[in-house]
């Protein structure tokens, strides 16, 4: 589930997601998200605001919203870009200090997306590679 300013989308990557984000930016879905994980990575020990300062410098809001309304519209038909985009400004990319987690900024709902969509591949390999075998 991404939460994203006080909605909850369901989610699903595919490789028609992928080809619908690098045809709209040239870029691979599957690297933008990865570069979220590396990024996390890379950033332990810095304090909170160096964190999501290096996550928003790793793509702009424009292909964040992008990336995310990719894996979102295949399961939520009434979703538009404009409808993520609006989200994605909403929510800015500080950290609130509202206690829940549907307002989280932008850069932290990219890392979260990744490491769901990590979760999902980790997952799932091993079926696909059990049923490619037979």
């Amino acid at each position: 589930m991404i939460k994203l300013c006080y909605k909850e989308y369901d989610w699903k990557i595919s490789n028609g997601a992928c080809k619908s984000f690098f045809d709209k930016t040239g870029l691979d879905l599957q690297t933008v998200f990865a570069d979220y994980i590396e990024a996390s990575i890379d950033t332990v020990g810095k304090s909170l605001i160096s964190r999501m300062q290096i996550f928003s410098r790793l793509y702009s809001r424009d292909v964040a919203s992008k990336a995310l309304f990719a894996i979102i519209k295949p399961v939520n038909d009434g979703v538009s870009l404009s409808e993520i985009e609006d989200a994605t400004y909403r929510v800015s990319w500080q950290i609130s200090d509202r206690p829940d987690d549907l307002s989280e900024p932008w850069p932290l709902v990219m890392l979260n997306a990744s490491l769901q969509i990590n979760d999902y591949f980790n997952a799932n390999i091993p079926k696909k590679k059990a049923d490619t075998s037979e």
